[in-house]
């Protein structure tokens, strides 16, 4: 079987390999079969450079994801190298454009274009119903993290930046606030905590940035707007003209949202639902209706890149999210790679000392933006009870800024709130971010292991004696669960269903799990708000003593690997079970001396192996009709008994 799988490993990765190799092979021989005709015609000027950027960003793309980097990173370098070997920024955009004529309109337009994408497939992102699974712990935890990363951020663009008035201050602290979807999402998935808490808060936190990105960037574009309010090119110029211009700024975005998500329910829901049958249409639709919509707000006075937001999130939210962000998911990576090339090329006409030069301030900011932002979540945590090692890793998976930030630092330098100096001061804090993060996310577990000492304020254990001597509790042959899930459940029902009932210590650092169970007062179970993966924890419970520990959290690897190590120092006899989903990980937790490993898709596949082979000779009117209804009871009865935690385990 290891030899086997092996085998398999190494197909799988020689076919990633030559699926690359073919993909990157046929978008050349595309790019220039569709170029010849163009560059025949007179227009080559513009397709020749654009086929090198886009083949050299592929290749860097290639290198980068191997590096565990952002994609983003790769059409910034591209652009901004054939920018210079144009000439830039000796050579002026308006010289350039008079040699190449309208190469400033191409580049424009590129850019509004890509914009426009991204926007809207991160309003695609915005799940209202993700957020709403832990709307109290999102809410404060999010806007928390967003008020003191504006306060912090805003002292540091005068202190540092030397950022003039309150406008270009704020903008300045939004674009180093307000974290990336990209890499978050990216870092969740990567280890497996899309679902857990700590992925359901980054998600909400992220969501709620975005959000405030958004108002600030419709704010942006109506420039012109403010100017007919105020007779001034600011945006604050007087008491009445900033309460006009928000109360008119409010009403639009309020009206917009009002009218997409009616749109959504009587219009796009069932137009959705006929275009899921073709990929090719609900592109096309997608992208027609993120433009239009874009575009319908342009005409009427709102931000056209607010619209593209909302116009996401009102798709976004219908019943077939998956299936579409799926199917139109090309436009992220067209839209990004549109709109970075064109960075990379406005980067190049600045010049060199704007970066090379302000290093005192690009360095201290990038410090307050990966190393003191996670100290954010310890503060927010502590008021919303939050463990240590849940806002230890929330706070290193959202310390970086945004491709969104980079939007609202790209218009407000068009807007000339922004010199040059300050631009290319916010880039490169953003852009380097991005890239310390992502290589940040890759050793979390260490990272917590090597600062655990401070998160440990947040660790407020109640105490061994106190849960016996309160709850009368024996702490002596008992059964350990360590963090909860369907397992979990299963377990404590079958301990629950015995002659003599075993009573069930239930460690996890989920606030809400915990107290549904300390509400229950005629259940076997006994919960204990701690993290389950804390060596302290360990001592404090006795898990030497118990009479079987399960671990039930399966995305720490590390975490499990040193409970086995602990117990089999402390209590070799004692059996300890872990839970995964990965096969490579189960063969290092028996390596390490767990007992027996749920591997979760090696016993759904047995599983429903057994009920295939009983089902598959019956009659096509009986076959897994009888199986699927006893399912069906089994999980309405789980989510009767579990309540609102249902949809969180």
């Amino acid at each position: 079987m290891p030899m086997l799988n092996l085998e398999l490993n190494n197909i799988q990765r020689g076919l990633m390999y030559k699926s690359l190799f073919f993909r990157f092979s046929a978008i050349l021989t595309i790019g220039l079969l569709v170029a010849s005709p163009a560059y025949a015609g007179g227009g080559g000027w513009f397709i020749k450079p654009l086929g090198l950027m886009l083949g050299g960003a592929m290749l860097l793309t290639i290198l980068l994801t191997k590096l565990k980097q952002t994609n983003i990173l790769s059409f910034v370098i591209m652009g901004y190298i054939m920018a210079s070997v144009a000439g830039l920024p000796e050579t002026s955009l308006d010289q350039l454009d008079e040699h190449y004529h309208g190469i400033r309109a191409i580049l424009s337009g590129f850019q509004q274009i890509g914009i426009v994408l991204i926007l809207f497939m991160a309003g695609l992102q915005f799940n209202l119903i993700d957020i709403t699974k832990r709307i109290n712990l999102i809410l404060v935890n999010g806007i928390g993290y967003m008020g003191l990363g504006l306060l912090l951020y805003f002292w540091a663009a005068s202190s540092f930046a030397g950022t003039v008035g309150f406008s270009e201050s704020i903008y300045f602290a939004l674009c180093l606030a307000v974290p990336s979807s990209i890499l978050v999402l990216s870092a969740l998935e990567n280890s497996g905590t899309e679902e857990s808490l700590q992925g359901q808060i980054s998600k909400g936190i992220t969501a709620i940035g975005s959000l405030c990105a958004i108002v600030f960037i419709a704010k942006l574009s109506a420039t012109g707007v403010v100017s007919q309010i105020s007779d001034s090119s600011t945006f604050f110029s007087g008491a009445d003209s900033f309460m006009e211009f928000n109360l008119w700024l409010t009403e639009r975005l309020v009206f917009l949202v009002v009218i997409l998500m009616i749109l959504s329910k009587v219009v796009l829901e069932p137009v959705v639902r006929y275009l899921l049958r073709s990929s090719e249409l609900l592109f096309v639709s997608a992208l027609g209706y993120c433009m239009g919509i874009a575009a319908i707000c342009g005409f009427i006075g709102i931000s056209p890149e607010a619209g593209a937001f909302f116009a996401g999130i009102s798709v976004g939210n219908l019943p077939y999210r998956l299936d579409i962000e799926d199917k139109v998911g090309p436009l992220k990576s067209f839209g990004g790679a549109l709109f970075f090339l064109t960075l990379g090329v406005e980067i190049a006409t600045i010049q060199v000392d704007s970066f090379s030069g302000n290093m005192g301030a690009i360095i201290p900011l990038l410090i307050l933006v990966v190393l003191i932002k996670p100290f954010f979540l310890i503060i927010t945590g502590y008021a919303t009870k939050l463990k240590g090692r849940t806002a230890f890793f929330i706070g290193t998976t959202l310390n970086q800024s945004s491709a969104v930030s980079i939007i609202v630092a790209l218009l407000a330098w068009k807007y000339e709130l922004f010199d040059d100096r300050i631009f290319a001061i916010l880039i490169s804090v953003i852009l380097l971010s991005l890239v310390i993060s992502a290589m940040g996310h890759a050793v979390q577990p260490g990272l917590y292991n090597s600062f655990r000492w401070l998160v440990g304020v947040l660790n407020r254990n109640i105490s061994a004696v106190d849960l016996e001597n309160k709850q009368k509790v024996v702490l002596k042959d008992h059964v350990v669960l360590l963090g909860f899930n369907e397992i979990a459940q299963e377990i404590g029902e079958f301990c629950e269903q015995q002659l003599t009932p075993e009573r069930v210590l239930l460690i996890d650092c989920d606030p809400e799990i915990i107290k549904h169970f300390e509400e229950r007062k005629d259940c076997n179970v006994d919960p204990v708000y701690a993290d389950p993966n804390d060596p302290k924890v360990w001592k404090e419970y006795k898990l030497s003593e118990a009479k079987i520990v399960v671990s039930c959290t399966g995305s720490d690897l590390d975490a499990d690997l040193q409970l086995a190590a602990y117990l089999r120092h402390t209590a070799p006899e004692i059996p300890f079970l872990a839970v995964t989903s990965s096969h490579e990980d189960s063969l290092k937790l028996y390596e390490s001396g767990v007992r027996y490993v749920v591997q979760t898709d090696h016993l759904a596949s047995k599983t429903f192996r057994n009920i295939f082979s009983e089902e598959i000779d019956k009659p096509a009117s009986e076959s897994f009709v009888e199986e699927g209804n006893s399912h069906w009871k089994d999980t309405r009865s789980i989510r009767d008994g579990l309540g609102e935690i249902f949809k969180l385990v």
